[in-house]
């Protein structure tokens, strides 16, 4: 059984953004965590599909909830029905990504960027890409791109090893170069995250975010930083 969580974060710039947070599937009396790949695509197809890139960038003054996670209004231009029909998509991208890897997906393992543009194609999303770029370039690759209007699924790779997917939908342009709005799906929080031309961009979720959840699955950091790795996935 997977318990399905949208929520919905306000900025400090008034923008609102759709974060969707990784399941917990119970298999075999175990909870696992689904993969925050799968988790960022599903993010990505909603945001495309329900023009969340626009409505979000002055609906901050305007939101609503109805009381429950999926049934959050966002700046009045999308109503309950838009994240119903997100859900009830979900167990297609599933299906899919395990057409594209050639094995079922369950949830128990790690996705695989490379294939995420293929999911993202047969989504009817457009062309998409992987690409390596150098590490003090990730800022102004993923600028450029969410600029065009499509957000991006950045890597993250931990101090401490290992890696995550988040999704970057939005970039606020400041005076030292930008604050990346970073939709994570372990925790369904949003960060604004400091970027600047030449720099390796840094990412710390250990620090106080603001936010008001109405219930839903999502899971806590407890420690951990990191930073941008050279792997994004764009819109071409």
């Amino acid at each position: 059984m997977a318990v399905s969580s949208w929520f919905m974060r306000i900025d400090r710039y008034a923008s609102v953004h759709a974060v969707r947070s990784q399941d917990t599937i119970t298999q075999g009396g175990a909870d696992t965590s689904n993969s925050c790949g799968i988790a960022s695509m599903l993010m990505v197809n909603f945001k495309q599909k329900k023009h969340l890139m626009v409505a979000g960038v002055s609906a901050g003054a305007s939101i609503a909830s109805s009381g429950s996670p999926l049934g959050t209004f966002i700046g009045g231009t999308l109503a309950r029905a838009a994240i119903a029909n997100a859900v009830k998509e979900e167990p297609e991208i599933y299906k899919i990504y395990s057409d594209v890897t050639g094995a079922t997906y369950d949830g128990s393992t790690y996705s695989v960027a490379g294939k995420f543009p293929e999911v993202l194609r047969r989504l009817g999303l457009g062309t998409w890409e992987r690409v390596f770029v150098a590490e003090t370039d990730v800022y102004t690759s993923i600028k450029a791109a969410v600029d065009k209007g499509a957000p991006v699924i950045a890597r993250i790779a931990w101090n401490s090893s290992g890696a995550h997917f988040v999704v970057v939908d939005q970039v606020h342009t400041t005076s030292g170069g930008g604050k990346l709005c970073v939709c994570d799906p372990w925790d369904g929080e949003l960060r604004l995250v400091d970027g600047a031309a030449n720099t390796v961009t840094n990412y710390d979720p250990t620090g106080f975010v603001w936010s008001f959840s109405l219930g839903g699955n999502r899971h806590s950091y407890t420690g951990g930083a990191g930073k941008f790795s050279p792997c994004i996935v764009r819109k071409v």
